[in-house]
Formats: structure tokens, sequence, C-alpha cells
């Protein structure tokens, strides 16, 4: 069988995508993580073993799409080159999952994501193939408008009430009674005795807060918003897009959210030719389609 094959990499599962050129075979597979960081290099050269053990089995691999976080890392990169450079396998391309994301979410048009969730980061693309990014800093340098930024904007007020000079809010009562953190020596090893993902747990209680109208949740959303559709807005002017959707992505935004009606609104006030749209489709299926599109490139 002759096929193309698109793969999602993920930080917790892998998931791979066949497809037979002519439409009648098409099936999904699921592995482990796709993170050379935290699975080491000896763990991520045997999930491409097991991949390509896969594909071999299929038939002739006209085209393969990798999608996958981390790509700047060149022992990825390298591991990546030696485990997909087999004879049945005739092209293969590595690209950001935030480009395979684009690509499904707005069927291989251009216009412009937004992902946020523990991280973020907007991606856009124009007709000519020209492409820009903001965000996706990580949380130490950037990142605003993610999870992770709410929990921790809502922290940072929450020490100020422990001091004695902020403003009163109910998520310190969220905060309280659902992650049992009461005063400043349960929050200081709350936030310094886990990694980031703790901090962004607190984004829900964020959420429930702003529903309830309270003022200091209403505004960490508000300004986390607005660092998101800064980010939207600057894409759109490298790119000199107009009428154009931006497809919102990730936990914070895939819902009815606080953060989704924020952007939404925000965006409507300042760029009003932008429309925010739920995903055509996943990362998963974008690299599908710009395997398909590889084949097309020599014809």
């Amino acid at each position: 069988m002759e096929f193309i094959a698109g793969i999602d990499g993920g930080g917790t599962k892998t998931r791979l995508i066949v497809r037979s050129l002519d439409g009648s075979f098409e099936k999904i597979y699921e592995y482990g993580a796709f993170n050379f960081n935290s699975i080491g290099e000896k763990a991520f050269s045997s999930l491409l073993a097991e991949i390509c053990d896969e594909l071999s089995s299929l038939g002739v691999c006209e085209s393969l799409c990798v999608g996958a976080a981390g790509i700047s890392n060149s022992k990825m990169r390298d591991a990546v080159d030696k485990g997909f450079s087999v004879s049945f396998i005739k092209k293969w391309s590595l690209v950001g999952d935030h480009v395979t994301a684009h690509y499904g979410a707005l069927s291989g048009n251009e216009g412009i994501i937004l992902i946020a969730g523990t991280g973020a980061i907007c991606y856009g693309r124009n007709n000519t193939g020209e492409e820009w990014r903001c965000g996706g800093w990580g949380h130490l340098i950037g990142d605003d408008g993610s999870g992770y930024a709410l929990g921790r904007d809502a922290l940072s007020h929450l020490a100020k009430v422990i001091d004695g000079y902020g403003d009163e809010t109910i998520i310190r009562e969220l905060v309280a009674s659902k992650l049992s953190l009461k005063d400043r020596g349960d929050i200081i090893v709350y936030v310094y005795g886990h990694d980031k993902s703790a901090v962004a747990a607190l984004s829900p209680l964020v959420e429930d807060a702003y529903w309830a109208n309270d003022k200091t949740a209403v505004r960490i959303v508000v300004e986390n918003a607005t660092a998101l559709v800064d980010g939207i807005c600057c894409v759109a002017d490298k790119l000199d897009l107009s009428n154009v959707s931006v497809a919102l992505l990730g936990g914070l935004l895939s819902h009815e959210t606080c953060m989704r009606k924020e952007v939404v609104r925000l965006l409507g006030e300042r760029r009003s030719d932008i429309k925010c749209v739920y995903p055509a489709d996943d990362a998963l299926h974008g690299a599908l389609m710009i395997a398909a599109s590889m084949i097309n490139e020599d014809k």
C-alpha cells in the first residue's frame, strides 16, 4: 500500500495517522510521549523505531509530516532524522506543533491561531507562505494569557492581601477551600515545592471568581486577555492580514470560558475584521494535510 502519514507529537502521548493514497484506508495509532527532554534519547529513539515498524508493515510511505514541540533542540532533530531516514519513507518533514495546529484549525488557509493552555502562543501564516509568531517564551519570561499566568497573577494578588495592602477577593476563599492554602507558609511551600503546573492549577479558581463578578478576577482575566489580543494584532500586522479568522485553541479558549469571552470582546473592539472561530480540525489532521501537500510539491 502507498500512503501518507502525519504525527502529532505531544508531551504525554504521540498520535500517528495513516491514510492510503486512494483514501480506502485510514487509521490512527497511539504511542507514548514524544518528548525528547523528558524521556531521554534512548527512549525517544525506541519510540521512533516503534513508529517505523508500524509504518513499514503497511507498505511505502510517500510522505510523512511530524509536528512536535521543542524542534529547536538539535539532538532531537538529529534523532528524528536518523529514525525516519529510511527507504520506505520517501519524504518527511519535522515542523513545530503550532504549524500543524494551524493547518488543521484553518484547513490549510491563511489566518491566525491562538493557543492558550498551560502556556500561550499566537501564530499566523499568509497566502504567500510568510509566517510570524508571538509568545511561546515559556513561563519565566512570557506566557501572559496562559493558565500559568492566571494562577501566577492570582497568587501575586493573594500575597498582597496577606501582607495587608491588597483588595480582598473571593479567590482567597477558593484557594483556601479547594487547595488548602490558607497562609503565607502554605502558599510558599505550594509554589516553590512544585512545578509550573501547580500554579496553572489555580486558573479554574480565577474562572469561578470571574463569573462571580469578583473585581480582582475580572481584572486578572482582562489583563491577560489583552496580552493575547496584542499578540493577535501583532501577527496580523506583521503578515498584513485582514478579513481573516483566528482559531482559538487550548484549554482556556476551546470552550465558553471567561478568557474566550474577553478575547472575543477585546479583539472585536480593536480588529473587527478578524473573526474568532472554533478550529476546523486538530493538529494530527493538520500534519496529514501537510504530508499531502508534500506529494504535490514535485508535481
